[in-house]
């Protein structure tokens, strides 16, 4: 047996879904954490070219961008790429429809959840008070 079995695929644990109610809707809606490689992914489209100095081309990442993919992809139920759910907002693609669906604050809200979930809610300072006490 390999002395890295532990980190097998079929080993390690599924990350859970979870729920996060919104005030304006019945249903909570449900959230998963995103790999790396998703977030990779993500990272790579959200870089655009913007002519700069002298009409030299800069690339410029944009977080917006960005965080609604982010937010888009970790949404489990309902389904943003639904097509019934999308024609009852008047928009075409998960994207669009995350922006009709949900208001500024609940947005935010969707992704604090995300972060929290996907690990990045913690810093090396909170590591270090902890190892601290």
């Amino acid at each position: 047996m390999s002395k890295f079995s532990s980190f097998m695929k079929g080993k390690v644990k599924p990350a859970e879904t979870v729920e996060l109610k919104l005030d304006r809707f019945d249903e909570p809606i449900q959230l998963r954490a995103l790999t790396a490689g998703e977030a990779d992914e993500i990272n790579a489209k959200c870089f655009v070219n913007k002519p700069g100095l002298k009409g030299k081309q800069e690339r410029i990442f944009d977080v917006v961008k960005y965080n609604r993919g982010v937010c888009v992809s970790s949404i489990v139920y309902p389904d943003l790429n639904d097509a019934e759910l999308q024609e009852s907002y008047g928009v075409r693609g998960a994207e669009n429809l995350y922006s009709e669906m949900f208001l500024l604050g609940e947005a935010a809200l969707i992704l604090d959840k995300v972060t929290e979930i996907s690990g990045l809610d913690t810093s090396i300072n909170d590591d270090i008070e902890e190892a601290k006490n």
